[in-house]
Protein backbone atom coordinates (compact mmCIF):
# COMPACT_ATOMS: atom_id res chain seq x y z
CA UNK A 1 0.00 0.00 0.00
CA UNK A 2 2.85 2.38 0.78
CA UNK A 3 4.39 1.64 -2.62
CA UNK A 4 1.05 2.18 -4.34
CA UNK A 5 0.29 5.53 -2.73
CA UNK A 6 3.91 6.65 -3.10
CA UNK A 7 3.91 5.92 -6.84
CA UNK A 8 0.44 7.44 -7.21
CA UNK A 9 1.61 10.66 -5.57
CA UNK A 10 4.50 10.94 -8.03
CA UNK A 11 2.21 10.48 -11.03
CA UNK A 12 -0.31 12.94 -9.57
CA UNK A 13 2.24 15.68 -8.88
CA UNK A 14 3.72 15.20 -12.35
CA UNK A 15 0.30 15.60 -13.95
CA UNK A 16 -0.52 18.67 -11.86
CA UNK A 17 2.73 20.36 -12.91
CA UNK A 18 2.10 19.59 -16.59
CA UNK A 19 -1.50 20.82 -16.52
CA UNK A 20 -0.50 23.83 -14.44
CA UNK A 21 2.14 25.00 -16.91
CA UNK A 22 -0.32 24.72 -19.80
CA UNK A 23 -2.97 26.64 -17.87
CA UNK A 24 -0.55 29.42 -16.89
CA UNK A 25 0.57 29.88 -20.50
CA UNK A 26 -3.00 30.04 -21.83
CA UNK A 27 -3.69 33.72 -21.00
CA UNK A 28 -0.44 34.81 -22.64
CA UNK A 29 -1.21 32.92 -25.83
CA UNK A 30 -4.84 34.09 -25.77
CA UNK A 31 -3.60 37.66 -26.13
CA UNK A 32 -1.42 36.67 -29.10
CA UNK A 33 -3.68 34.23 -30.94
CA UNK A 34 -7.04 35.08 -32.44
CA UNK A 35 -9.86 32.58 -31.74
CA UNK A 36 -9.29 31.23 -35.27
CA UNK A 37 -5.68 30.40 -34.39
CA UNK A 38 -6.76 28.48 -31.29
CA UNK A 39 -9.37 26.71 -33.40
CA UNK A 40 -6.66 25.65 -35.84
CA UNK A 41 -4.46 24.37 -33.00
CA UNK A 42 -7.36 22.43 -31.48
CA UNK A 43 -8.34 20.81 -34.79
CA UNK A 44 -4.78 19.69 -35.51
CA UNK A 45 -4.56 18.38 -31.95
CA UNK A 46 -7.66 16.28 -32.68
CA UNK A 47 -6.02 14.84 -35.78
CA UNK A 48 -2.91 13.98 -33.76
CA UNK A 49 -4.93 12.28 -31.03
CA UNK A 50 -6.90 10.24 -33.56
CA UNK A 51 -3.74 9.12 -35.36
CA UNK A 52 -2.05 8.17 -32.09
CA UNK A 53 -5.08 6.11 -31.04
CA UNK A 54 -5.40 4.15 -34.27
CA UNK A 55 -2.21 3.91 -36.33
CA UNK A 56 -0.15 1.87 -33.85
CA UNK A 57 -3.25 -0.22 -32.95
CA UNK A 58 -2.82 0.56 -29.21
CA UNK A 59 0.17 -1.76 -29.14
CA UNK A 60 1.42 0.01 -26.01
CA UNK A 61 -1.48 -1.57 -24.12
CA UNK A 62 -0.57 -4.99 -25.48
CA UNK A 63 3.04 -4.40 -24.48
CA UNK A 64 1.98 -3.55 -20.93
CA UNK A 65 -0.19 -6.64 -20.58
CA UNK A 66 2.44 -9.12 -21.80
CA UNK A 67 5.45 -7.31 -20.33
CA UNK A 68 3.97 -7.87 -16.87
CA UNK A 69 3.66 -11.63 -17.46
CA UNK A 70 7.11 -12.09 -19.01
CA UNK A 71 9.39 -14.07 -16.70
CA UNK A 72 12.81 -13.38 -18.23
CA UNK A 73 14.73 -10.31 -19.34
CA UNK A 74 15.01 -11.68 -22.88
CA UNK A 75 11.23 -12.02 -23.10
CA UNK A 76 10.71 -8.44 -21.94
CA UNK A 77 13.27 -7.21 -24.44
CA UNK A 78 11.52 -9.14 -27.18
CA UNK A 79 8.16 -7.51 -26.44
CA UNK A 80 9.58 -3.99 -26.00
CA UNK A 81 11.79 -4.10 -29.10
CA UNK A 82 9.04 -5.56 -31.30
CA UNK A 83 6.55 -2.93 -30.13
CA UNK A 84 9.04 -0.14 -30.83
CA UNK A 85 9.88 -1.34 -34.35
CA UNK A 86 6.19 -1.78 -35.18
CA UNK A 87 5.34 1.70 -33.84
CA UNK A 88 8.18 3.41 -35.72
CA UNK A 89 7.11 1.72 -38.96
CA UNK A 90 3.43 2.62 -38.50
CA UNK A 91 4.01 6.25 -37.58
CA UNK A 92 6.65 6.72 -40.28
CA UNK A 93 4.29 5.44 -42.97
CA UNK A 94 1.60 7.91 -41.91
CA UNK A 95 4.15 10.74 -41.71
CA UNK A 96 5.38 10.13 -45.27
CA UNK A 97 1.80 10.17 -46.60
CA UNK A 98 0.99 13.36 -44.66
CA UNK A 99 4.10 15.15 -45.93
CA UNK A 100 3.37 14.24 -49.54
CA UNK A 101 -0.35 15.02 -49.51
CA UNK A 102 -0.28 17.95 -47.06
CA UNK A 103 -2.11 20.42 -49.38
CA UNK A 104 -4.96 18.01 -50.06
CA UNK A 105 -5.26 16.98 -46.42
CA UNK A 106 -5.23 20.62 -45.29
CA UNK A 107 -8.09 21.47 -47.65
CA UNK A 108 -9.99 18.36 -46.51
CA UNK A 109 -9.68 19.22 -42.81
CA UNK A 110 -10.00 23.01 -42.90
CA UNK A 111 -11.64 23.78 -46.22
CA UNK A 112 -8.81 25.97 -47.51
CA UNK A 113 -7.13 29.14 -46.36
CA UNK A 114 -4.57 27.34 -44.15
CA UNK A 115 -0.85 26.95 -44.91
CA UNK A 116 -0.08 23.24 -45.59
CA UNK A 117 3.29 23.66 -43.86
CA UNK A 118 1.44 23.94 -40.54
CA UNK A 119 0.02 20.46 -41.12
CA UNK A 120 3.47 19.16 -42.06
CA UNK A 121 5.04 20.44 -38.84
CA UNK A 122 2.13 19.13 -36.75
CA UNK A 123 2.50 15.67 -38.30
CA UNK A 124 6.21 15.63 -37.44
CA UNK A 125 5.21 16.50 -33.87
CA UNK A 126 2.67 13.66 -34.05
CA UNK A 127 5.46 11.20 -34.96
CA UNK A 128 7.56 12.22 -31.97
CA UNK A 129 4.59 12.13 -29.58
CA UNK A 130 3.62 8.62 -30.71
CA UNK A 131 7.11 7.21 -30.21
CA UNK A 132 7.45 9.09 -26.92
CA UNK A 133 4.14 7.60 -25.72
CA UNK A 134 5.47 4.06 -26.12
CA UNK A 135 8.76 4.81 -24.35
CA UNK A 136 6.99 6.58 -21.50
CA UNK A 137 4.51 3.76 -21.04
CA UNK A 138 7.33 1.23 -20.88
CA UNK A 139 8.68 3.09 -17.85
CA UNK A 140 5.27 2.66 -16.22
CA UNK A 141 5.22 -1.07 -16.95
CA UNK A 142 8.68 -1.29 -15.38
CA UNK A 143 7.28 0.38 -12.22
CA UNK A 144 9.65 3.33 -12.53
CA UNK A 145 7.49 6.34 -11.61
CA UNK A 146 10.44 8.66 -11.02
CA UNK A 147 11.81 7.98 -14.49
CA UNK A 148 8.31 8.49 -15.92
CA UNK A 149 8.03 11.79 -14.05
CA UNK A 150 11.40 12.98 -15.35
CA UNK A 151 10.29 12.35 -18.94
CA UNK A 152 6.87 13.96 -18.43
CA UNK A 153 8.34 17.05 -16.81
CA UNK A 154 10.93 17.29 -19.59
CA UNK A 155 8.13 17.18 -22.16
CA UNK A 156 6.17 19.93 -20.40
CA UNK A 157 9.23 22.08 -19.70
CA UNK A 158 10.84 21.97 -23.15
CA UNK A 159 7.51 22.36 -24.96
CA UNK A 160 6.43 25.31 -22.81
CA UNK A 161 9.76 27.14 -22.94
CA UNK A 162 10.06 26.59 -26.70
CA UNK A 163 6.49 27.78 -27.26
CA UNK A 164 7.08 30.88 -25.16
CA UNK A 165 10.28 31.77 -27.01
CA UNK A 166 8.90 31.08 -30.49
CA UNK A 167 5.42 32.56 -30.05
CA UNK A 168 5.90 35.35 -27.52
CA UNK A 169 9.52 36.17 -28.34
CA UNK A 170 9.77 35.73 -32.11
CA UNK A 171 6.11 35.91 -33.13
CA UNK A 172 6.25 32.66 -35.11
CA UNK A 173 2.51 32.12 -34.63
CA UNK A 174 0.63 28.82 -34.87
CA UNK A 175 3.58 27.04 -36.45
CA UNK A 176 5.59 27.85 -33.34
CA UNK A 177 3.16 25.87 -31.18
CA UNK A 178 3.81 22.70 -33.18
CA UNK A 179 7.56 23.29 -33.48
CA UNK A 180 7.56 23.51 -29.67
CA UNK A 181 5.70 20.18 -29.44
CA UNK A 182 8.22 18.67 -31.86
CA UNK A 183 11.16 19.87 -29.76
CA UNK A 184 9.54 18.70 -26.53
CA UNK A 185 8.81 15.27 -28.00
CA UNK A 186 12.32 14.82 -29.39
CA UNK A 187 14.01 15.86 -26.15
CA UNK A 188 11.75 13.84 -23.86
CA UNK A 189 11.75 10.87 -26.22
CA UNK A 190 15.54 10.79 -26.22
CA UNK A 191 15.49 10.79 -22.42
CA UNK A 192 12.79 8.08 -22.24
CA UNK A 193 14.67 5.68 -24.49
CA UNK A 194 17.96 6.39 -22.77
CA UNK A 195 16.36 5.56 -19.40
CA UNK A 196 14.85 2.39 -20.87
CA UNK A 197 17.82 1.49 -23.07
CA UNK A 198 18.35 -1.88 -21.40
CA UNK A 199 14.99 -3.06 -22.80
CA UNK A 200 15.74 -2.54 -26.50
CA UNK A 201 17.65 -4.76 -28.89
CA UNK A 202 17.48 -5.24 -32.70
CA UNK A 203 14.73 -7.85 -32.29
CA UNK A 204 11.45 -8.22 -34.17
CA UNK A 205 9.42 -11.23 -33.02
CA UNK A 206 6.32 -11.88 -35.14
CA UNK A 207 4.80 -14.23 -32.57
CA UNK A 208 5.10 -11.62 -29.85
CA UNK A 209 3.62 -9.00 -32.18
CA UNK A 210 0.58 -11.22 -32.75
CA UNK A 211 0.19 -11.70 -28.99
CA UNK A 212 0.29 -7.96 -28.31
CA UNK A 213 -2.08 -7.09 -31.15
CA UNK A 214 -4.54 -9.81 -30.11
CA UNK A 215 -4.88 -7.96 -26.81
CA UNK A 216 -4.77 -4.40 -28.09
CA UNK A 217 -6.90 -4.54 -31.26
CA UNK A 218 -10.26 -4.72 -29.39
CA UNK A 219 -9.23 -1.57 -27.51
CA UNK A 220 -9.04 0.51 -30.71
CA UNK A 221 -12.84 0.91 -31.12
CA UNK A 222 -13.12 1.80 -27.44
CA UNK A 223 -10.38 4.40 -27.85
CA UNK A 224 -12.16 5.85 -30.88
CA UNK A 225 -15.32 6.05 -28.77
CA UNK A 226 -13.41 7.94 -26.09
CA UNK A 227 -12.03 10.24 -28.79
CA UNK A 228 -15.47 10.96 -30.22
CA UNK A 229 -16.94 11.55 -26.79
CA UNK A 230 -14.22 14.07 -26.03
CA UNK A 231 -13.81 15.77 -29.41
CA UNK A 232 -16.99 15.36 -31.46
CA UNK A 233 -18.14 18.78 -30.23
CA UNK A 234 -15.25 20.56 -31.95
CA UNK A 235 -15.62 18.48 -35.11
CA UNK A 236 -19.25 19.56 -35.36
CA UNK A 237 -18.40 23.22 -34.73
CA UNK A 238 -15.66 23.15 -37.37
CA UNK A 239 -18.03 21.52 -39.86
CA UNK A 240 -20.98 23.91 -39.42
CA UNK A 241 -19.41 27.09 -38.05
CA UNK A 242 -15.87 28.57 -38.18
CA UNK A 243 -12.41 28.00 -36.75
CA UNK A 244 -12.95 31.09 -34.59
CA UNK A 245 -15.95 29.38 -32.99
CA UNK A 246 -13.78 26.31 -32.34
CA UNK A 247 -11.30 28.61 -30.60
CA UNK A 248 -13.99 30.19 -28.40
CA UNK A 249 -15.26 26.74 -27.46
CA UNK A 250 -11.67 25.70 -26.79
CA UNK A 251 -11.36 28.52 -24.26
CA UNK A 252 -14.27 27.03 -22.32
CA UNK A 253 -12.69 23.59 -22.59
CA UNK A 254 -9.43 24.92 -21.16
CA UNK A 255 -11.33 26.16 -18.13
CA UNK A 256 -12.12 22.51 -17.47
CA UNK A 257 -8.41 21.84 -16.83
CA UNK A 258 -9.27 21.91 -13.13
CA UNK A 259 -11.44 18.84 -13.75
CA UNK A 260 -8.36 16.95 -14.87
CA UNK A 261 -6.54 18.01 -11.73
CA UNK A 262 -9.41 16.81 -9.53
CA UNK A 263 -9.68 13.48 -11.35
CA UNK A 264 -5.95 12.88 -11.51
CA UNK A 265 -5.44 11.53 -8.00
CA UNK A 266 -8.59 9.39 -8.15
CA UNK A 267 -7.69 7.89 -11.53
CA UNK A 268 -4.13 7.09 -10.48
CA UNK A 269 -5.00 5.46 -7.16
CA UNK A 270 -8.51 4.04 -7.26
CA UNK A 271 -8.65 1.33 -9.93
CA UNK A 272 -5.49 -0.60 -8.90
CA UNK A 273 -6.66 -0.56 -5.29
CA UNK A 274 -10.16 -1.80 -6.14
CA UNK A 275 -8.83 -4.57 -8.38
CA UNK A 276 -6.48 -5.69 -5.62
CA UNK A 277 -9.10 -5.69 -2.85
CA UNK A 278 -12.45 -6.17 -4.58
CA UNK A 279 -13.09 -9.48 -2.82
CA UNK A 280 -12.86 -7.95 0.65
CA UNK A 281 -16.24 -7.13 2.25
CA UNK A 282 -15.06 -3.64 3.23
CA UNK A 283 -14.32 -2.56 -0.34
CA UNK A 284 -17.89 -1.79 -1.61
CA UNK A 285 -18.78 0.51 1.32
CA UNK A 286 -15.42 2.23 1.07
CA UNK A 287 -15.97 2.73 -2.67
CA UNK A 288 -19.35 4.29 -1.86
CA UNK A 289 -17.68 6.71 0.53
CA UNK A 290 -14.98 7.66 -1.98
CA UNK A 291 -17.54 8.22 -4.75
CA UNK A 292 -19.77 10.34 -2.50
CA UNK A 293 -16.86 12.53 -1.43
CA UNK A 294 -15.73 12.83 -5.02
CA UNK A 295 -19.22 13.99 -6.00
CA UNK A 296 -19.06 16.62 -3.25
CA UNK A 297 -15.76 17.88 -4.62
CA UNK A 298 -16.97 17.78 -8.25
CA UNK A 299 -20.17 19.68 -7.49
CA UNK A 300 -18.22 22.32 -5.56
CA UNK A 301 -15.84 22.79 -8.51
CA UNK A 302 -18.75 22.97 -10.96
CA UNK A 303 -20.53 25.58 -8.86
CA UNK A 304 -17.49 27.80 -8.33
CA UNK A 305 -16.20 27.63 -11.91
CA UNK A 306 -19.68 28.36 -13.30
CA UNK A 307 -20.11 31.38 -11.05
CA UNK A 308 -16.62 32.73 -11.77
CA UNK A 309 -16.51 31.90 -15.50
CA UNK A 310 -17.06 35.48 -16.69
CA UNK A 311 -14.47 36.89 -14.28
CA UNK A 312 -11.92 34.20 -15.17
CA UNK A 313 -12.20 34.90 -18.89
CA UNK A 314 -12.04 38.67 -18.37
CA UNK A 315 -8.81 38.26 -16.42
CA UNK A 316 -7.19 35.67 -18.69
CA UNK A 317 -8.38 36.52 -22.21
CA UNK A 318 -9.28 39.40 -24.52
CA UNK A 319 -12.98 40.14 -25.30
CA UNK A 320 -13.05 37.81 -28.32
CA UNK A 321 -13.21 34.81 -25.94
CA UNK A 322 -15.81 36.11 -23.45
CA UNK A 323 -18.65 34.12 -25.05
CA UNK A 324 -17.02 30.93 -23.76
CA UNK A 325 -18.42 31.66 -20.28
CA UNK A 326 -21.92 30.65 -21.36
CA UNK A 327 -20.89 27.08 -22.22
CA UNK A 328 -18.32 26.60 -19.45
CA UNK A 329 -20.81 24.95 -16.99
CA UNK A 330 -21.81 22.36 -19.61
CA UNK A 331 -18.21 21.57 -20.52
CA UNK A 332 -17.04 21.29 -16.90
CA UNK A 333 -19.93 18.99 -15.95
CA UNK A 334 -19.40 16.86 -19.06
CA UNK A 335 -15.68 16.54 -18.36
CA UNK A 336 -16.47 15.18 -14.91
CA UNK A 337 -18.91 12.61 -16.30
CA UNK A 338 -16.36 11.56 -18.95
CA UNK A 339 -13.77 10.78 -16.27
CA UNK A 340 -16.05 9.10 -13.73
CA UNK A 341 -15.89 5.65 -15.34
CA UNK A 342 -13.32 4.74 -12.67
CA UNK A 343 -16.16 4.56 -10.14
CA UNK A 344 -17.85 1.79 -12.16
CA UNK A 345 -15.21 -0.96 -11.88
CA UNK A 346 -17.48 -4.00 -12.19
CA UNK A 347 -16.70 -4.88 -15.83
CA UNK A 348 -12.96 -4.66 -15.17
CA UNK A 349 -13.29 -6.82 -12.07
CA UNK A 350 -15.04 -9.62 -13.98
CA UNK A 351 -12.77 -9.10 -17.05
CA UNK A 352 -15.59 -8.22 -19.45
CA UNK A 353 -13.91 -5.57 -21.59
CA UNK A 354 -16.10 -6.05 -24.68
CA UNK A 355 -19.24 -4.52 -23.07
CA UNK A 356 -17.07 -1.67 -21.84
CA UNK A 357 -15.85 -1.05 -25.39
CA UNK A 358 -19.41 -1.22 -26.77
CA UNK A 359 -20.72 1.30 -24.24
CA UNK A 360 -17.80 3.67 -24.76
CA UNK A 361 -17.95 3.50 -28.55
CA UNK A 362 -21.74 3.97 -28.52
CA UNK A 363 -21.44 7.07 -26.34
CA UNK A 364 -18.86 8.51 -28.72
CA UNK A 365 -21.03 7.92 -31.79
CA UNK A 366 -24.06 9.36 -30.01
CA UNK A 367 -22.07 12.46 -29.12
CA UNK A 368 -20.99 12.88 -32.73
CA UNK A 369 -24.54 12.61 -34.10
CA UNK A 370 -26.12 14.77 -31.41
CA UNK A 371 -23.44 17.45 -31.75
CA UNK A 372 -24.02 17.71 -35.50
CA UNK A 373 -27.77 17.91 -34.87
CA UNK A 374 -27.57 20.62 -32.20
CA UNK A 375 -24.77 22.89 -33.44
CA UNK A 376 -26.95 24.22 -36.26
CA UNK A 377 -29.80 25.57 -34.11
CA UNK A 378 -27.85 26.25 -30.88
CA UNK A 379 -24.29 27.08 -31.97
CA UNK A 380 -21.43 26.16 -29.63
CA UNK A 381 -23.96 25.70 -26.82
CA UNK A 382 -25.40 22.79 -28.81
CA UNK A 383 -22.00 21.10 -28.96
CA UNK A 384 -21.53 21.56 -25.21
CA UNK A 385 -25.02 20.21 -24.49
CA UNK A 386 -24.37 17.14 -26.66
CA UNK A 387 -21.11 16.50 -24.81
CA UNK A 388 -22.86 16.75 -21.45
CA UNK A 389 -25.84 14.54 -22.35
CA UNK A 390 -23.82 11.74 -23.94
CA UNK A 391 -21.13 11.78 -21.24
CA UNK A 392 -23.80 11.53 -18.55
CA UNK A 393 -25.61 8.75 -20.43
CA UNK A 394 -22.37 6.82 -20.98
CA UNK A 395 -21.45 7.04 -17.30
CA UNK A 396 -24.96 6.03 -16.23
CA UNK A 397 -24.88 2.99 -18.51
CA UNK A 398 -21.46 1.93 -17.23
CA UNK A 399 -22.61 2.38 -13.63
CA UNK A 400 -25.79 0.33 -14.12
CA UNK A 401 -23.80 -2.45 -15.80
CA UNK A 402 -21.15 -2.34 -13.10
CA UNK A 403 -23.73 -2.50 -10.31
CA UNK A 404 -25.17 -5.71 -11.76
CA UNK A 405 -21.88 -7.59 -11.43
CA UNK A 406 -20.32 -5.75 -8.47
CA UNK A 407 -22.93 -3.97 -6.32
CA UNK A 408 -21.85 -0.91 -4.34
CA UNK A 409 -24.31 0.61 -1.81
CA UNK A 410 -24.59 4.08 -3.36
CA UNK A 411 -27.26 6.41 -1.97
CA UNK A 412 -28.65 7.48 -5.35
CA UNK A 413 -31.56 9.65 -4.05
CA UNK A 414 -29.10 11.74 -2.05
CA UNK A 415 -26.60 12.00 -4.92
CA UNK A 416 -29.22 12.90 -7.54
CA UNK A 417 -30.92 15.43 -5.25
CA UNK A 418 -27.58 17.09 -4.54
CA UNK A 419 -26.65 17.28 -8.23
CA UNK A 420 -30.07 18.68 -9.12
CA UNK A 421 -29.86 21.34 -6.42
CA UNK A 422 -26.42 22.49 -7.54
CA UNK A 423 -27.62 22.50 -11.15
CA UNK A 424 -30.45 24.85 -10.20
CA UNK A 425 -28.03 27.17 -8.39
CA UNK A 426 -25.71 27.21 -11.41
CA UNK A 427 -28.64 28.09 -13.68
CA UNK A 428 -29.67 30.93 -11.36
CA UNK A 429 -26.12 32.27 -11.22
CA UNK A 430 -25.78 32.24 -15.02
CA UNK A 431 -29.03 34.22 -15.49
CA UNK A 432 -28.21 37.04 -13.04
CA UNK A 433 -27.91 40.56 -14.51
CA UNK A 434 -24.40 41.75 -15.28
CA UNK A 435 -24.42 44.78 -12.95
CA UNK A 436 -21.60 44.16 -10.42
CA UNK A 437 -23.52 45.85 -7.60
CA UNK A 438 -26.16 43.12 -7.80
CA UNK A 439 -24.30 40.18 -9.35
CA UNK A 440 -21.34 40.06 -6.96
CA UNK A 441 -23.27 39.74 -3.67
CA UNK A 442 -25.81 37.43 -5.30
CA UNK A 443 -23.06 35.13 -6.61
CA UNK A 444 -21.35 35.10 -3.22
CA UNK A 445 -24.64 34.14 -1.56
CA UNK A 446 -25.25 31.38 -4.14
CA UNK A 447 -21.72 30.02 -3.67
CA UNK A 448 -22.05 30.01 0.11
CA UNK A 449 -25.48 28.34 0.00
CA UNK A 450 -24.30 25.73 -2.51
CA UNK A 451 -21.15 24.81 -0.60
CA UNK A 452 -23.07 24.58 2.66
CA UNK A 453 -25.65 22.31 1.01
CA UNK A 454 -22.92 20.08 -0.45
CA UNK A 455 -21.28 19.64 2.94
CA UNK A 456 -24.65 19.00 4.58
CA UNK A 457 -25.87 16.49 1.99
CA UNK A 458 -22.74 14.62 0.95
CA UNK A 459 -20.25 14.77 3.82
CA UNK A 460 -21.10 12.63 6.85
CA UNK A 461 -20.69 14.09 10.36
CA UNK A 462 -17.69 11.88 11.16
CA UNK A 463 -16.07 12.92 7.89
CA UNK A 464 -16.60 16.60 8.72
CA UNK A 465 -15.02 16.05 12.13
CA UNK A 466 -12.07 14.26 10.54
CA UNK A 467 -11.62 17.10 8.05
CA UNK A 468 -11.62 19.68 10.82
CA UNK A 469 -8.99 17.64 12.69
CA UNK A 470 -6.76 17.56 9.61
CA UNK A 471 -7.13 21.31 9.12
CA UNK A 472 -6.24 21.89 12.77
CA UNK A 473 -3.11 19.77 12.36
CA UNK A 474 -2.10 21.72 9.28
CA UNK A 475 -2.49 24.99 11.18
CA UNK A 476 -0.25 23.67 13.94
CA UNK A 477 2.36 22.64 11.35
CA UNK A 478 2.39 26.12 9.81
CA UNK A 479 5.67 27.89 10.70
CA UNK A 480 5.31 30.77 13.08
CA UNK A 481 5.83 34.26 11.63
CA UNK A 482 7.62 36.61 14.02
CA UNK A 483 5.71 39.77 14.73
CA UNK A 484 7.23 43.08 13.90
CA UNK A 485 8.01 44.90 17.15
Amino acid sequence: MRRFFGDGAIYAVTGVVGHGIAFLLFPFFAHVFEPRDFGLIDMLALVTVLVNLTIALEISQGLGRHFADATTLDERRGYASTALIFSVAAYSGVLVVALIFAPQLTDLIFGGGVDPNILRVSMCAMWTSGILYLGQDLLRWQLRPRAYAAVALTTAGVTSISAGVLILGFGVGVTGAFVAQLLGGLTAGTLAYWLGRDMFRPIFDRAKLREMLAFSLPLVPASIGVFLNGYADRLAIQSQMTLADVGIYGAAYRMAVIVGLVLLGFQAALMPLVLARHAEPSTPPELERIFRLFCALALAVLLLVSIAADAILRVLTPPAYYAAADVAPFVVAAAFFAGMYIFAPGLNIVKRTVPFAVITASAGLANLMLAFALVGPLGIAGAALAFLLTSAAGFATLMVTSQRVYPVPHDWPRLITSATGIGVLVAIARTLPEQPALAVPANLAIAAAGLAAIVRWLVAPDERAHLMTLLARLRRLRPAVPRTP
